[in-house]
């Protein structure tokens, strides 16, 4: 398998997921509280991106050689320092969003899902473009 085999795979799946998410169009809070279906579609799509950002980080610190990171965060950040990543606020707040949802999963703020819905899936298509650049400058396929 070539080295961004694993990478590859990661980004179809975020892309999987994105699809998922825009499919719904714009959400409403109403929505949210009338249909719990689709908030707990939001919650694990959302959580998905974001495990896929993070797996996606490690998966490039390793091919770089550099030890495993201990968190999220500090996977993003050496990713930043490794030129992999622009220093860029959203991708710390994606990792926070996911340690929310993960700890405090008993119930997700509704403005939060709805503003990373309609407003924040761009991100993670930034994230897609900026790793994908660093892999084709890096020729790590």
């Amino acid at each position: 398998m070539d080295i961004n085999g694993v990478i590859v795979r990661k980004l179809e799946s975020l892309d999987i997921a994105l699809g998922e998410l825009r499919s719904l169009g714009k959400v409403s809070i109403q929505q949210l509280q009338e249909d719990w279906r689709t908030r707990r579609a939001i919650e694990r799509d959302l959580q998905v991106l974001v495990e896929i950002v993070m797996d996606v980080c490690q998966r490039l610190l390793s091919i770089s050689g550099q030890t495993p990171p201990t968190t999220g965060g500090e996977a993003i950040q050496r990713c930043i320092q490794l030129g992999a990543l622009s220093e860029y606020d959203a991708y710390r707040k994606m990792v926070q969003f996911r340690n929310f949802v993960v700890h405090r999963y008993e119930r997700v703020d509704d403005d939060i899902l709805v503003g990373m819905v309609n407003n924040h899936l761009g991100d993670f298509e930034r994230f897609r473009t900026e790793i994908l650049a660093y892999v084709k400058k890096n020729r790590l396929g």
